[in-house]
């Protein structure tokens, strides 16, 4: 008969029956290990624990951390493994695999390695410290490990093509080309450090997060506006990561202390790759986020942004306006810049000035002027949208309004024959006229000025590769039917599966769903009489507008994305809690 904790130390005197019953009462409510919740209420230590267990059970203790494994232990016992288990891997002989651990009576975990790897497991007993430390001591992870991560097509690919061009400033033009490699020799850091940008461009990743943590470090990758842990690499190397990637986007490797924003170029695979680094001091060491920009990409045509059919043409028909003001709205990531690159690009001209001012310039648009923001000298949105509308403009895109100086500028402008393009970051289209009077533009000047307002989310796209058709389920159904009110006959909708194409997420890309609110006669009317958002959004609703999250359950209906992506992407409790929200028929 296999013992138990408790057993062994009430045999060994360190517990009474009371104590033993009180304490099993309280692992209940707590759904702690028992030799943790004693530990935690000081009723044992660690080391009593440990000792009592080499009595009872006849087994010895070992320093573990003076013992050195071979590397075929860590295919069986991965690092993740030993840490939350506190086991370590001491020797392999005639099948018979012992283990040190912390808790020799674990006999799950014990159990689970014996059957998986059809081993028989014999176990001594180690104190915690002395496994933590054996552990962090033999699973350093080399950087041969590391590149192993990668495929060995990114690395070939980055052996022969990849360069980074350093810039001095945003102002400068590109300078001190590097060849990063040679097939001979170069330094393990900086193919490090080139792979990971390479491998990020490779799986379309839109930022690489290099983080280090109390024992060691990790990347992750954000793709399709999830994060992914990509790999872990040991501690020691982080500040010669850092440092290369300070020393390529020309930031100062002597300042560890304060905050730094860099950038550079990437030639890769025939790409021109703006990256754009920010660098911040943590408890453990510095953080580096690295966004990065294609600059080789397309900007989409605006008839493949995923809107609506009836919302494109009235979109359309707005361009085709001398003046007027058109806004986009979102949270950060929602894809309001693609939104307004594929309208600059749908409204680019001979016949036409057009100007953009944005922070930073993300994507280089020939035939257009593009003003960089920067703050630091002076050179704000509001201070270049005055100089730029001396300019004779047509069309005139604000990266985004942020103050009242600058919308009452932008609104202004589009009063006097100009076409204004901008962003906000509100919720929906509705609480964009809010924001905007709220912050002081007069109700009278804001009805005039308007043509429309886009609001917009982005959504993952179902893996065509594996995506699962299904019957909707009770809870779905309900979910629809109850809680959001969207009625219908809906029987059946895709959902992830997951598959090497897609990484084993079931999603592949991104979508935009959008809103699309023109300003209407009836509309203008009560934004001049400063109408409430209830009376602005039952307007638009009776003027046939489809809200925010209808359009995200249409693109569910047509197998485009999961009913839990919608859920969690679109801020459907604005529209449940505040107003009814529009019935679609399946």
């Amino acid at each position: 008969m296999r013992k138990r904790l408790g057993d062994v130390l009430v045999e060994s005197g360190l517990l009474n029956e009371k104590q033993l019953n009180d304490a099993l009462a309280l692992q209940k409510t707590k759904k702690k290990k028992l030799g943790a919740l004693l530990i935690q209420e000081g009723i044992v230590t660690k080391e009593q624990i440990t000792d009592a267990l080499s009595a009872k059970l006849n087994l010895p203790i070992i320093n573990a951390h003076e013992l050195k494994i071979e590397d075929k232990f860590k295919k069986i016992i991965p690092k993740e493994m030993a840490y939350d288990n506190l086991i370590f891997p001491i020797s392999l002989i005639n099948n018979v695999f012992t283990l040190a651990m912390a808790d020799p009576l674990d006999y799950k975990i014990i159990d689970d390695i014996a059957f998986k790897n059809n081993l028989r497991v014999k176990t001594v007993i180690a104190y915690d410290w002395s496994i933590k430390k054996a552990i962090e001591e033999n699973y350093k992870e080399s950087l041969e490990e590391v590149f192993e991560t990668f495929t060995s097509a990114v690395e070939t690919d980055v052996d022969k093509e990849l360069q980074f061009k350093e810039t001095r400033d945003e102002d400068d033009l590109v300078t001190n080309i590097e060849s990063l490699y040679s097939k001979i020799n170069f330094p393990p850091v900086v193919k490090l450090v080139a792979m990971l940008v390479a491998d990020a461009t490779s799986k379309r990743a839109s930022d690489i997060h290099i983080e280090p943590r109390d024992k060691s470090c990790q990347v992750r990758f954000r793709i399709d506006g999830e994060m992914r842990i990509i790999l872990k690499y040991e501690k020691s190397l982080h500040e010669s990561v850092v440092s290369r990637i300070k020393i390529i986007s020309n930031l100062d490797i002597t300042n560890r202390r304060l905050p730094q924003d860099g950038g550079a170029q990437v030639s890769f695979k025939g790409k021109i790759v703006d990256l754009r680094i920010s660098t911040v001091p943590t408890v453990y060491g510095e953080k580096v986020v690295i966004r990065i920009l294609d600059q080789s990409s397309n900007i989409v045509p605006i008839e493949e942004l995923g809107m609506p059919e009836n919302s494109m043409t009235q979109l359309i028909e707005i361009f085709k306006r001398p003046q007027g003001m058109l806004l986009v709205t979102g949270p950060t990531g929602s894809g309001k810049t693609t939104t307004l690159y594929a309208s600059i690009n749908q409204l680019k001209s001979d016949t036409k000035n057009m100007i953009t001012i944005e922070d930073p310039v993300e994507y280089k648009i020939q035939g257009i002027t593009q003003i960089p923001v920067k703050e630091s000298i002076g050179r704000t949105f509001a201070a270049i949208l005055r100089s730029v509308l001396r300019q004779d403009p047509d069309v005139v895109m604000v990266g985004e309004i942020r103050d009242f100086e600058t919308a009452e500028i932008a609104v202004k402008a589009a009063l006097t024959g100009h076409l204004v393009l901008s962003t906000l970051h509100t919720n929906n289209t509705i609480a964009t006229i809010s924001r905007l009077l709220d912050i002081g533009i007069a109700p009278y000047l804001l009805s005039s000025a308007l043509s429309a307002i886009i609001a917009q989310r982005l959504v993952r796209r179902l893996c065509n590769y594996c995506k699962v058709e299904q019957d909707i389920t009770y809870e779905q159904r309900d979910l629809l039917n109850t809680v959001l009110r969207i009625s219908g006959d809906l029987e059946k909708i895709c959902v992830p599966k997951g598959c090497e194409k897609c990484s084993n997420s079931g999603y592949y890309g991104r979508t935009a769903v959008y809103e699309f609110l023109p300003i209407t006669n009836r509309i203008k009317r009560l934004i001049a009489r400063n109408a409430s958002d209830h009376d602005l959004f039952e307007a638009a609703d009776s003027e046939g507008v489809t809200f925010l999250f209808n359009e995200a359950i249409n693109k569910v209906k047509a197998g485009i994305t999961s009913l839990e992506e919608a859920i969690a992407k679109i801020p459907m409790e604005y529209y449940s809690q505040k107003y009814p929200i529009k019935e679609v028929a399946a």
